[in-house]
């Protein structure tokens, strides 16, 4: 789609129905030729976002938006899920909304807008309308807020380029000719039409007080060059010039220049902004020069939960941009921030379509204030201890009733005083919080809240608290690839770390509890083989094109601190000298010098280190322990939690996790005879159920074309069915070895690591539980040394049966 009208430039083109249309101009491609491409699904949104084909912290918010709605009445995807389904539903909005946070980290007005939708579409699905589905609802949620946040966007900027006009004209003369200056785009490309800097200098033409608007040039993307020097000829601009960014001190000093302003990416709550690298040594030249520097700024920019600039997460483009436009050396090493940070004392002003913010005595702008004096307070990419709040028994209550309406729903509760709360956390890392309503005892919902350290250390070891947000992102992937067997959430908090979720009555307990006192599940073992498939195929390369794949580890790979958690304690310290391994002294003493004399087995753990750090083939679990799971003695009562520590990378380690936790739990029956001696042989049957469910449902969703539509094994490669059968027993066993491989690597952490099983713990006899873990860890540096020789899960079984004896 073309457009060689000389009319005011669009950034986009955006057409309403069934399903609406949405093109964008490519503005990679300004200023010889105007393009608009197609934005056909989130996927098109993201990468025309990332790829700079259209920019601006405006018009980025509205593409994503605008593309989700297309994306959702063109793919197709919520045919596939129940219309009534809402949590279903919310869990592939909250997988697109996520994937096209990753598109650009630094303008925070993409995360706003992101919130916006996620708000409105949580209230809206879930309301109680019996004359439309829940997909119905979630269809014309996104798409009227989608085009109401359009709207907006044009009578936004239109307003705060009036204020921004206003306040230059009144610091001059009537009669006086203002020449004003900016850096990069801030017009009608970088917004849904007007501009938002550039917007001011068009008001000030508007009432004919334009002299001259100097434009810099804009290093290394060229946008005022490219971009902005092509709106201003557009429409004929008074005076319009272009400068290179280092001639902008020496005009200063040569010529009267009235007023600088720059937009904005981000706004922190005092006063200091993220914009396009170049604007802060712009505001130095203002202040060296005595210039009045303006940031025109939209509300959505304003950024209350990000104290100062400090805190700014500062997006750096790839070098060879750099290298390209620069004509340096193609191995140059260089440095290339897309944004900088202008301090506050610099700003004269921050102008927005509500008012103009001035600065306070000492040099900081009162954001808050400002933001929170028109009942709102904008939403924010980064998690921030700064405004976290540890719950607790009493101030929970408080908490839910302020910022989770969708949990009070379900409570059906309205005041603090009608819910009860107990703490029944007993993990390592983490908060948990029973919620009921006083009133009617049989609504009740679960709260689990991140803490900033390692809750069985303490402070001295802190850590994450996104680990919370990745969490609730794989609970929403799973609940998408297997909503049989993952609970449903009502709440999501960053900056506190904090998930509301279903809460899952008795007799649902832990698994690892109930194996410890000896319950039968009947079907435990098939429904986490179902879970296993489900989610690792439908994560994976088979079910997800080689583009979609990469963006996706990219996405997770942001959760790195938690693996580096998993590195420490299951990978390293095991093997060698460590302050915090610990074991049953004196009597497995030699075990563990052993384990550290072992070179055979330190190769064979450094083998599965390089897999786990290496191998990005699913979204996996990466904690999937019998802790990690919620079960009731009756059909399909299996529940999956607590994947704070996902990210993408080899299937086996969740599948070896789950089958080390039932090998855990049988080498630890001579320790609880009131079981009988059947159950160590009971487990031992789950854990072949387990993995043949496990294969099963693999290989079903391989044969189905619906499903394996990815790269892996693709289809348009293997066409006879020999081939296929060739593929899957190649990649099957492949798998299994991974399995038992990682399987040892956990069991053998659980015994001489910093976190052990209340399977082994639970033991009083020391000598008992010592014989124990010692058939434990012999299985364990078997699987370890010798997986890939180890044919079936059967023979696997069937070695721990013999070192049992």
């Amino acid at each position: 789609m073309t457009d060689e009208s000389t009319e005011l430039l669009r950034s986009l083109v955006y057409e309403p129905g069934t399903p609406p249309t949405l093109h964008v101009l490519d503005q990679l491609l300004l200023p010889g030729q105007r393009v608009y491409i197609p934005i056909n699904d989130v996927q098109a949104a993201w990468t025309a976002i990332r790829d700079m084909q259209i920019r601006g912290a405006p018009l980025i918010a509205i593409v994503a938006v605008l593309g989700l709605a297309v994306d959702l009445q063109t793919t197709g995807e919520l045919d596939s899920l129940n219309e009534n389904d809402a949590t279903a539903l919310l869990a592939l909005l909250e997988t697109k909304l996520d994937y096209l946070l990753t598109s650009r980290p630094t303008a925070v007005n993409l995360f706003n807008a992101v919130q916006e939708v996620r708000d409105v579409c949580h209230r809206m699905v879930l309301e109680d309308d019996t004359n439309t589905t829940a997909r119905q609802r979630l269809l014309q949620a996104v798409t009227q807020h989608a085009e109401f946040m359009l709207e907006r966007d044009v009578q936004d900027n239109q307003t705060l380029s009036k204020y921004g006009a206003h306040e230059l004209l009144s610091k001059y003369s009537s009669e006086e000719q203002l020449t004003l200056m900016t850096i990069c785009n801030t017009g009608s490309l970088a917004t849904a039409l007007y501009g938002t800097a550039l917007g001011i200098v068009r008001a000030v033409r508007d009432q004919h007080r334009l002299a001259k608007i100097i434009a810099l040039e804009t290093r290394p993307y060229n946008q005022g060059s490219r971009l902005t020097a092509f709106e201003l000829q557009a429409e004929q601009m008074p005076g319009a010039t272009l400068i290179a960014d280092s001639m902008a001190a020496f005009y200063c000093q040569r010529h009267t220049v009235h007023g600088i302003v720059v937009g904005a990416d981000r706004v922190c709550a005092n006063g200091d902004t993220a914009n396009k690298i170049g604007t802060y040594q712009l505001a130095l030249v203002a202040r060296a020069h005595q210039i009045p520097f303006y940031v025109a700024a939209p509300f959505t920019t304003l950024d209350v939960t990000t104290s100062t600039g400090q805190e700014c997460v500062i997006e750096e483009r790839p070098a060879h941009e750099f290298v390209q436009t620069s004509q340096a050396p193609a191995d140059m090493n260089v440095w290339n921030p897309a944004f900088d940070i202008t301090p506050a004392p610099y700003i004269t002003g921050i102008v927005t379509e509500k008012g103009v913010l001035h600065p306070q005595a000492n040099g900081t702008f009162d954001v808050r204030r400002f933001v929170e004096s028109y009942g709102t307070v904008a939403a924010a990419a980064p998690s921030n201890t700064q405004d976290y709040t540890e719950q607790t028994v009493h101030t929970l209550p408080l908490y839910l009733t302020q910022h989770a309406p969708a949990a009070m729903e379900i409570l059906e509760a309205v005041e603090p005083e009608d819910l009860d709360c107990v703490e029944v956390g007993d993990g390592n890392l983490n908060l948990v919080f029973i919620v009921t309503n006083k009133y009617k005892p049989e609504n009740q919902v679960i709260v689990k809240q991140s803490l900033p350290y390692v809750r069985c250390v303490g402070e001295s070891w802190p850590l994450t608290l996104d680990r919370a947000y990745y969490e609730y992102q794989a609970l929403a992937a799973q609940k998408a690839a297997c909503p049989e067997f993952v609970p449903s959430l009502y709440h999501f908090s960053k900056p506190n770390g904090l998930i509301v979720m279903e809460y899952l009555k008795p007799p649902h307990i832990i698994l690892r509890k109930g194996l410890i006192q000896g319950i039968r599940y009947p079907t435990m073992a098939v429904d986490m083989g179902t879970f296993c498939g489900k989610t690792l195929f439908l994560t994976s390369g088979f079910a997800l094109s080689t583009t979609e794949l990469r963006a996706k580890v990219e996405m997770w790979s942001a959760n790195s601190e938690m693996c580096a958690l998993t590195e420490q304690v299951v990978f390293t310290d095991p093997y060698m000298e460590a302050t915090n391994n610990r074991w049953t002294s004196p009597q497995l003493d030699d075990e563990k010098k052993a384990i550290e004399d072992d070179i055979e087995l330190k190769h064979a753990a450094a083998h599965y280190k390089h897999k786990f750090v290496g191998s990005t083939q699913a979204l996996i679990h990466a904690d999937l322990h019998s802790g990690s799971v919620m079960c009731a003695p009756s059909p399909q009562a299996t529940y999956v939690i607590d994947p704070e520590f996902a990210f993408y990378g080899p299937m086996g380690f969740d599948t070896g996790a789950f089958v080390a936790n039932l090998f855990l739990a049988y080498v630890a029956q001579p320790g609880h005879p009131h079981r009988g001696t059947d159950y160590a042989e009971w487990i031992l049957e789950q854990i072949a159920t387990f993995y043949a469910a496990f294969e099963r449902q693999f290989l079903e969703l391989w044969n189905d074309p619906t499903a394996h539509t990815g790269f892996v094994y693709g289809r348009n490669t293997l066409h006879s069915p020999e081939a296929v059968a060739r593929a899957q027993q190649s990649f099957m066993k492949d798998l299994l070895a991974d399995t038992l491989g990682f399987a040892g690597m956990k069991m053998l952490r659980r015994i001489v690591g910093i976190a052990h099983v209340e399977d082994l713990e639970s033991i009083e006899d020391a000598d008992v539980r010592a014989q124990c873990e010692k058939h434990g860890l012999a299985l364990a540096k078997t699987f370890i040394k010798t997986a890939p020789l180890i044919s079936s899960m059967d023979e696997a079984i069937q070695l721990a049966r013999s070192f049992k004896k």
